[in-house]
């Protein structure tokens, strides 16, 4: 009788589990990604050439993201113009702090649960450092520069930029995005954020996705 009651449960949990292993495989696998998005031209690519930056990609004129660089990595970014590191991992790496600083850039952590529903202030901290002038460029990341970066790269559109959601979505997949059950949170937290903001004309376009490599 127990063994009969307790298949049915087994069963569900190798479920959950194998959908948990396949997120957490897909994510991994985008975090090595070389591949630059079919809307990218060559062109684009070229501009990067130098950055080795997992994920890699330029929103704008101010705006680059990517994943967690490698402590020989940012040397390419200062040689970008990039004035700031917006860190927004919970464990950041014993050398980004030191490396960034050395190279006279300014390091900034928000620190963002990578499943978790972010917390509208880590939003709000985020908005109010990129209109500080001392800010300029700057690039934002996570740990493969999707996820976490993609919520906040959602937040700057919706509110500097005045993209709709599909508009915000498509961004995000492009950056390889994917929600699943690890991740959902986080991409809930995007729709609703799109929701409560009101529409605006829409006019800045992106400049490139997903450059680079990592070593």
């Amino acid at each position: 009788m127990i063994k009969n009651t307790l298949r049915p449960i087994v069963a569900s949990l190798a479920i959950v589990l194998g959908f948990v292993t396949v997120s957490f495989a897909q994510t991994q696998a985008n975090f090595q990604t070389t591949d630059a998005p079919a809307s990218v031209s060559a062109a684009a690519q070229k501009d990067f050439s130098n950055v080795k930056i997992g994920n890699f990609g330029q929103m704008d004129e101010r705006f680059f993201r990517g994943a967690q660089p490698l402590e020989s990595d940012y040397q390419a970014l200062k040689d970008l113009g990039i004035n700031t590191i917006i860190d927004l991992r919970n464990d950041p790496t014993t050398y980004e702090k030191a490396a960034v600083e050395a190279l006279g850039m300014k390091y900034v952590n928000i620190s963002m649960s990578g499943w978790k529903s972010p917390k509208q202030a880590d939003i709000d901290t985020f908005l109010a450092l990129i209109k500080d002038p001392s800010t300029g460029k700057f690039f934002v990341h996570c740990k493969a520069g999707i996820h976490r970066t993609g919520v906040i790269g959602a937040a700057y559109r919706y509110t500097n930029d005045g993209w709709d959601y599909d508009k915000v979505y498509k961004e995000m997949k492009d950056y390889h995005y994917s929600s699943g059950l690890v991740h959902g949170a986080l991409g809930s937290f995007v729709k609703k954020m799109g929701r409560n903001l009101p529409e605006r004309a829409t006019t800045t376009q992106p400049i490139a996705a997903a450059q680079g490599t990592q070593n």
